[in-house]
């Protein structure tokens, strides 16, 4: 269960804080719900408690896992070879998996595949839009945990991809 003023990890809509948890009535059944502030955005999310596992929520990353999993980032290699081998649509299906997942390893993923295959031919549209989604969701866990700006976090991952970038 998750507290009042934990940050979290949505993985369909980003990095928020729990506002509120409250009773809200749904079919004339009253349930509890954290009510989530989304971060760079003025959504607020309801989910009720019972959904919150299915769904992936997690907290954000510690200071400790984020260095240790952008320090060895190059163990993605060998699967982002395989991943530039495989047709658009099975590409777009593997991303999503690991997108849904929640994980921060898995977005890191993500973006290590899609970044070395840019580097291989353009990305086409869906991508482009996927890489930066997700890269945008790791960008701001990364200022969150460490207290970083977008920018420096920014600097921070894209430096962690470049170094362990395929030859």
């Amino acid at each position: 269960m998750f507290n009042i003023g934990d940050k979290v990890v949505y993985p369909s809509q980003g990095i928020g804080i729990i506002d509120v948890i409250e009773e809200k009535e749904l079919n004339g059944e009253k349930i509890k719900c954290y009510i989530i502030h989304l971060i760079n955005n003025t959504m607020k999310l309801t989910l009720p408690i019972s959904t919150a596992n299915t769904s992936n929520m997690r907290l954000i990353s510690d200071i400790k896992t984020l260095e240790n999993s952008l320090k060895h980032v190059d163990r993605f290699t060998e699967e982002a070879e395989k991943f530039s081998k495989i047709n658009y649509k099975e590409r777009r299906s593997v991303s999503k998996i690991k997108i849904k997942s929640g994980t921060f390893d898995e977005f890191l993923e993500v973006i290590f595949d899609l970044t070395q295959l840019k580097k291989w031919h353009s990305l086409n549209s869906s991508e482009k839009q996927m890489l930066n989604y997700i890269k945008k969701i790791v960008i701001e866990e990364i200022a969150q945990a460490k207290g970083l700006t977008s920018n420096e976090a920014s600097e921070l991952l894209d430096f962690s991809i470049n170094l362990n970038k395929l030859s």
